[in-house]
């Protein structure tokens, strides 16, 4: 009993620890970032298990929960509780895939938002890094599996990422964008003046994977006020599971609150 709760506790171990390490692997150079999501994908998807499915992480942490009280009540207590917490460490790191999975299904099939159709904010400092997705807007192409375009995907599902009107001046609200930028952790890569207004360029880039958006933030001076538009696209990758619109909307919210 004390070998097989072992080898079900080190195997729920295991599973947690390949969800734990693919992110840090992949900024590492251990694997690539498509390496890194099939390893949480093998641990998390349902393997067949005669009529039924399971993934195997959830599998693991069911035996080893079970064997870890079995074996406390045998008087085997260290062994027991070793089990018990590898047990939840894998319900635990289970909940991560669980998360990409419902962000998955819950947004649709883009990675890159914008607050002006018409005239997206330009890409222009970030459009020669290191990059899978092209700089340029392209909201007339089809989401994959839909009937529906980048542009029509978005305006569905981001009905209120529209531009913004600030009661400051040009270069107030550019002080407050850049105050803001740096509050929420991105990089700022470049600035650029024009008669038109300021074209102000970040980059974000996620903890665990190491992912990088571009993030660009144009201001246009009308009368008194400034007109707000945000461009957000990741740099690789097919579906963002909502994270550029969700830092669209951050932004926002923090500007309205630094102008009000």
């Amino acid at each position: 009993m004390r070998i097989l709760t072992l080898v079900f506790a080190l195997a729920a171990f295991g599973c947690a620890a390949v969800i734990a390490l693919a992110g840090p692997g992949t900024q590492l150079g251990w694997w690539t970032w498509g390496e890194g999501l099939s390893l949480i994908r093998k641990v998390s998807a349902p393997v067949e298990l005669g009529p039924v499915g399971a993934p195997p992480i959830l599998v693991a942490a069911v035996l080893a929960g079970v064997t870890g009280l079995a074996s406390l009540f045998m008087s085997a207590r260290g062994i027991g509780l070793f089990a018990i917490i590898a047990a939840l460490a894998a319900v635990a790191a289970a909940q991560v895939p669980l998360k990409m999975r419902a962000d998955f299904e819950a947004n649709p099939f883009i990675h890159d938002v914008t607050t002006d159709f018409d005239n997206p904010p330009p890409i222009i400092a970030g459009a020669d890094k290191d990059r899978i997705n092209p700089p340029d807007y392209l909201g007339d192409d089809m989401v994959p599996n839909s009937d529906k375009t980048v542009r029509e995907a978005q305006e569905e599902a981001f009905p209120d990422l529209t531009s913004r009107m600030v009661n400051a001046s040009l270069d107030e609200t550019a002080e407050m964008v850049r105050v803001i930028l740096r509050d929420m952790d991105m990089e700022l890569l470049d600035e650029t003046l024009t008669d038109d207004g300021w074209l102000i360029e970040a980059a974000y880039t996620s903890r665990w994977f190491g992912f990088i958006d571009d993030f660009v933030v144009r201001l246009t001076p009308e009368g008194p006020r400034t007109r707000v538009d945000v461009r957000s696209k990741s740099r690789v990758g097919g579906s963002d599971l909502g994270a550029n619109a969700a830092r669209v909307r951050a932004f926002f919210e923090k500007l309205e609150s630094a102008a009000s």
